[in-house]
């Protein structure tokens, strides 16, 4: 028998290198506000991605740089099409199909 686990990676590295720009040089207190505006918005799109996610019956869990949502029961394929029709490009998330059999990792 083979079993295998979907993990779904939501990554926070846009909000990272959006911070990053932002300190390279003294902010303006319009670039500020623009990076407010983005990192509320990439927030709010990873919330509503963990809440489908969690849905369909995935275990959310987090990491240093990244969220992640694992499931035993949704294959990635229909992980993938779940998260497509619900709006969200491929760069907003990766997705890992780990198979294992009864003795061991294939």
């Amino acid at each position: 028998m083979v079993n295998y686990t979907t993990r779904v990676i939501i990554s926070s590295k846009n909000i990272d290198k959006l911070k990053k720009e932002l300190f390279a040089s003294a902010p303006t207190p319009d670039a500020l506000r623009n990076y407010a505006q983005e990192v509320t918005k990439t927030s709010e799109r990873m919330a509503v991605m963990l809440e489908i996610l969690a849905d369909n019956g995935f275990q959310i869990g987090a990491k240093k740089d990244c969220v992640y949502a694992d499931s035993e029961s949704v294959e990635a394929v229909d992980a993938k099409r779940l998260l497509s029709e619900q709006g969200f490009a491929d760069n907003e998330y990766q997705i890992y199909l780990e198979y294992r059999r009864q003795w061991g990792v294939m």
